[in-house]
């Protein structure tokens, strides 16, 4: 075996075991979750599929903790936990305004518990504004799939411009400007 790429791969192997394996699987900019951290952020179409459903139950009558407690137990993966919290708080009698305020800082729950709050305060119906809110969560989960996509359209021509256009100027237009160079010096 040739002696620098053995070099090379031994190096490399110890690059890639000195990262911890949080850090290998965290996502760019991101840090790794820890269990104290709690639930992370949610999913966008979970979170309108979920708000959808505590919609449909307050709608047919339920109550808030009712259907918190119902969303809860049909919630997707990455809302599953705040569903449970909030859940657990609204049965033990926490005001419905409180219930929602730990998972204030996460987009979507936020306007949903700012509909909550108005609808405490003031009485107006919930499930027409969650209709609008899922309306607005499932858009912007549509925009942001674009978004990546067209990144990673940009991402994709990089190897194309390193890889094919040095190859295309050595290959392809370098013998062509050697010829024309060979022609006219023969002149």
């Amino acid at each position: 075996m040739n002696l620098p790429l053995l070099f090379l791969l031994l190096a490399g192997a110890c690059a890639v075991g000195t990262v911890p394996p949080a850090r290998r699987v965290a996502r760019a900019g991101e840090s790794p979750k820890s269990p104290r951290d709690g639930p992370g952020a949610p999913d966008q179409i979970e979170l309108a599929d979920d708000i959808e459903l505590f919609a449909m139950c307050l709608t047919s009558g339920l109550p808030v903790s009712a259907a918190a407690r119902a969303v809860s137990s049909a919630a997707g993966n990455s809302t599953v936990e705040h569903w449970r919290r909030i859940a657990n708080l609204l049965a033990v009698g926490v005001a419905v305004d409180r219930a929602f305020l730990d998972v204030e800082h996460y987009p979507g729950f936020s306007d949903l518990a700012r509909l909550v709050r108005r609808s405490a305060d003031s009485g107006s119906a919930v499930a027409e504004g969650c209709q609008d809110l899922t309306s607005h969560l499932r858009q912007k989960a549509a925009d942001q799939a674009v978004a990546r996509a067209e990144r990673a359209g940009v991402l994709m021509s990089i190897p194309l411009t390193g890889c094919f256009l040095p190859a295309f100027l050595v290959l392809g237009l370098a013998p062509v400007i050697i010829d024309l160079g060979a022609d006219i010096l023969s002149r």
